[in-house]
């Protein structure tokens, strides 16, 4: 029996995992990882739902990233302070041994603590992921049709209520 061509993945993919790793620490989307690769961005997919240890490293490899970003877009979300340095350059005269006008410079540096506002738009988008119906739907949505529903099923409700014929 002949052997057809070797599976890509066997010779273009788990040879070079160490690299995939690097790639998904960088940010690397499964097209870009796939291109440089030399892999079809379809046939990489079909390969992270054969190989297991390629859909792990894959999902393990972007965990941190998500974890920094969901802090930093807490942190956006609900203010946060921080340091700032100010360089200071003022060009000053002095008076030089014969009388005579030196230029100078003198550098100072001022600390300061800065707030930052709370971001609305981070706050909106934590909501939606984060804080979810019964149904696993956002509760959260900045959609005004959306809005004009969940009013209307909330007065529909409070109807049933009202009339006993909620169950």
């Amino acid at each position: 029996m002949a052997k057809g061509r070797p599976n890509k993945y066997y010779t273009h993919v788990k040879p070079r995992f160490e690299e995939i790793k690097e790639w998904l620490k960088a940010g690397a989307t499964d097209k870009e990882i796939a291109e440089n690769l030399g892999v079809n961005p379809k046939v990489f997919c079909k390969y992270k739902s054969e190989f297991n240890d390629l859909n792990e490293l894959c999902k393990n490899g972007r965990l941190k990233a998500v974890q920094e970003i969901k802090a930093a877009l807490f942190k956006r979300a609900t203010g946060f302070t921080y340091k700032e340095k100010k360089v200071i350059r003022k060009k000053i005269l002095l008076k030089g041994d014969d009388d005579a006008d030196v230029p100078a410079t003198v550098v100072q540096t001022e600390d300061y603590t800065k707030y930052a506002l709370p971001d609305p738009a981070s706050a909106m988008i934590l909501l939606k992921h984060w804080d979810k119906e019964a149904d696993g739907s956002a509760k959260w949505t900045q959609d005004p049709a959306m809005l004009e529903l969940k009013k209307k099923e909330f007065e529909l409700k409070k109807e049933h209520i009202e009339s006993g014929e909620w169950t």
